[in-house]
């Protein structure tokens, strides 16, 4: 992995999204088991990881993140982006409990709050390079596909917690 070539607006994005999710991760009250929170903070990244391997390297190919189509070392502090967004997503999911046709206005709102911030990062701090073929409509389609997997998740994780927990373990309601 390599530096990136300028230290510019691209890497401050990245650091400022990243202590404001993790703080935001950090003060909100303690919602589920510690464990369930670092499955939850897992899944985003891994979820990132996993496409942009596929997506985002040869043969596909279709962007590169920062400055260069090589890894870099802030392009794994894109990837940790993903982990405190997906905790808030479940956290308010979890608070929220939506049912039936909510829980698809829950992950389109959030899938179009995503395209959102994506647009903001590519527009003004050239995170992304879409030259290659991405489009934001790709990027909308595999949120939704991607938040429904997780609140699907989301539901397992529950379940087998729930179900083998020890008696003395905090319960998770």
């Amino acid at each position: 992995m390599r530096l990136p070539v300028d230290f510019d607006g691209n890497e401050w994005f990245s650091i400022i999204s990243l202590l404001i999710m993790f703080s935001l991760v950090l003060i909100l009250p303690r919602r589920f088991p510690t464990i369930v929170s670092f499955v939850f903070l897992v899944i985003g990244s891994g979820t990132a990881l996993f496409v942009d391997f596929h997506l985002g390297l040869p043969p596909v190919d279709l962007y590169d993140v920062n400055d260069l189509p090589l890894y870099e070392w802030f392009d794994l502090l894109n990837f940790l982006l993903y982990s405190p967004f997906a905790y808030v997503f479940l956290y308010l999911f979890d608070w929220w409990k939506p049912k039936g046709i909510r829980i698809t206005w829950y992950v389109l709102a959030w899938s179009l709050a995503g395209v959102a911030y994506e647009w903001v990062s590519v527009t003004y701090f050239h995170l992304y390079n879409f030259s290659k073929g991405w489009q934001f409509g790709y990027s909308f389609a595999f949120y939704v596909a991607s938040q429904a997997f997780t609140v699907w998740f989301y539901y397992m994780v529950k379940h087998c917690y729930n179900r083998t927990k020890n008696r003395a373990g905090p319960e998770w309601a």
